[in-house]
């Protein structure tokens, strides 16, 4: 893999990331009534184990066929 693959997928990690962050966080908003950067302990346990997996994933890049 050259260099300008692995930016690529660490930038694609990094979205995949942020967006389950917000997926989250608004659904901590609107069930648990959450505000702000604060997540209750239940969503902030299901944020921290999904950062867990995708870090560890052993397939590195997710094709998205774009």
């Amino acid at each position: 893999m050259c260099i300008k693959q692995k930016g690529l997928q660490n930038l694609n990690k990094e979205k995949e990331i942020e967006t389950v962050t917000l997926m989250v966080r608004r659904y901590c908003w609107g069930v648990h009534g959450t505000r702000g950067e604060a997540l209750c302990p239940a969503c902030n346990a299901l944020l921290e184990y999904a950062r867990e997996r995708r870090d560890r994933c052993p397939h590195g890049e997710i094709d998205s066929h774009e």
